[in-house]
């Protein structure tokens, strides 16, 4: 779950620095091994090395005297007392003609016996004693002349100076490894921060473009590298977006335009038809459908233009001022008409003067939408209330209902064009009130919130940003 919580950055830090502390692992490894051999072998080369001289002083009628040790000893230098030595007859016991004074005797395998008579050396690394942790490295030399074994050279060295080497060698390790992988980790995490400050451009650039505004593009570095290639792609696929957007919009302002003329003229002939008194009841009863068929299909297409003038900024006037409280007072009188129709009871709490930048005739059809769609769906003797307060720089406009609520599969929704979540409504609205209430919200920059409990009611949150005094006078 680690991976999958993180960010890309830290994904990448993370993978870099367990890919660093494995080769650490495995460098550290290698080197303590080669470093442990390699002082062995040193140690096995310098008994070797003192084993031969002894040998072959040995072989000289003139090695055995009074002052041997001494003789020794300056032959091998003053290192000769980390060393211990000892001269065997060929069957493994003491020579008496030299018994180092004060020495234990070094053992001596049956191993190194047998390969001394074949004239074979023997290395070993026995304990001081039995049980003990501390260990020497011992050779096992013959000295051969004509062919037979005349002697046997041991030569011992402590490994205590190879172990406290490995020792500190192995501190300096698990001190280090740690301060450089720290050192590691900041590092990838800066190169990786680096390396992706301009995906964190493109991302917040991405996110800044909308449905209704896809002019804009996002910022591709130069260069042919993949980010460079992921921002030319992008882009291309923005600009084909706004393309395809474009042409929807041009469709349904065309097909909203042209079909006002027909329709005008329609619902013209229509009521000529019913004025007359010549048409039999059935035909006035068709006509009267009609006619509400025709109002249904004006408003519809009223709201696709109104729609796509909005999205592609072509309204007639620019904003201007508006007090949101005389919007309400003004949608007053109309709300309480239809809500005594339906039954209901809709209340406008007195609001204080809050000024907007933006059109007060989308405001009004904002506010009218939002109650007419509660009054609409609250059942008969429900209550529908319109609050308007001020929050920090922001107009709250809130429209409350104890109706059924709305279903959460439903709210997912609730916005989208042409949806209508109770089909045993679907005859009473057109599908676009609360789609053309969100399109006008966005353009007063401003955002809309639905809360709703099924059986408890439903409450509509729209949030507009305040204008300025002086532009309000």
């Amino acid at each position: 779950m680690i991976w999958r919580s993180t960010t890309l950055r830290g994904r990448l830090t993370l993978w870099y620095t367990g890919i660093l502390t494995a080769m650490f692992a495995v460098l550290g490894a290698t080197s303590v091994i080669l470093l442990d051999r390699g002082l062995r072998m040193n140690v096995d080369d310098s008994l070797n090395s003192v084993a031969s001289a002894i040998a072959d002083s040995v072989r000289r009628p003139s090695f055995f005297g009074p002052d041997i040790e001494d003789a020794l000893q300056s032959m091998l230098g003053p290192e000769l007392a980390e060393r211990f030595f000892q001269l065997l007859d060929p069957f493994g016991r003491p020579d008496p003609r030299l018994v180092p004074r004060g020495k234990s005797r070094l053992p001596l395998s049956a191993e190194a016996l047998r390969n001394a008579a074949r004239g074979q050396p023997t290395f070993e690394t026995p304990r001081v004693r039995p049980g003990s942790e501390r260990s020497f490295r011992l050779l096992t030399l013959p000295v051969v002349r004509n062919g037979a074994t005349v002697n046997i050279v041991q030569v011992a060295m402590s490994l205590e100076n190879v172990e406290a080497t490995r020792s500190s060698f192995l501190l300096v390790l698990l001190v280090l490894t740690p301060v450089a992988l720290t050192a590691s980790a900041l590092g990838g995490w800066f190169l990786a921060r680096r390396a992706l400050t301009p995906v964190d451009a493109m991302v917040e650039a991405a996110r800044r473009i909308e449905a209704e505004d896809l002019t804009k593009r996002i910022p591709a570095p130069s260069g042919e590298d993949e980010l460079a290639r992921l921002g030319a792609v992008l882009n291309d696929m923005l600009a084909r977006l706004e393309r395809s957007f474009g042409a929807v919009r041009r469709f349904s302002a065309d097909a909203a335009h042209e079909l006002r003329t027909p329709l005008t003229i329609l619902k013209g002939e229509i009521e000529v038809a019913l004025r007359s008194s010549e048409a039999p009841a059935e035909i006035r009863q068709t006509l009267v459908s009609c006619l509400e068929e025709v109002d249904r299909l004006n408003s519809l297409v009223e709201d696709l233009l109104l729609m796509a003038r909005m999205e592609g900024n072509a309204l007639s006037a620019g904003p201007r001022p508006v007090n949101l409280a005389e919007v309400l007072q003004d949608a007053a009188p109309a709300l309480s008409e239809l809500a005594a129709r339906a039954g209901n009871v809709c209340t406008v709490a007195a609001a204080p003067s809050l000024w907007i930048e933006g059109y007060d005739s989308l405001l009004f059809r904002l506010v009218f939408n939002l109650a007419e769609n509660a009054i609409k769906y609250t059942p008969s003797g429900g209550r529908i209330e319109i609050t308007l307060e001020q929050h920090d720089h922001l107009a709250v406009l809130q429209v409350k209902d104890n109706g059924p609520g709305i279903p959460p599969d439903v709210q997912e929704h609730i916005f989208d064009r042409f949806y209508r979540g109770d089909p045993a409504r679907e005859g009473s609205g057109t599908g676009l009130g609360l789609a053309l209430v969100r399109a006008i919200v966005e353009l007063h920059r401003g955002q809309i919130h639905l809360s709703s409990d099924v059986g408890k009611g439903s409450c509509f949150r729209v949030t507009l940003p305040l204008s300025s005094p002086a532009s309000s006078s």
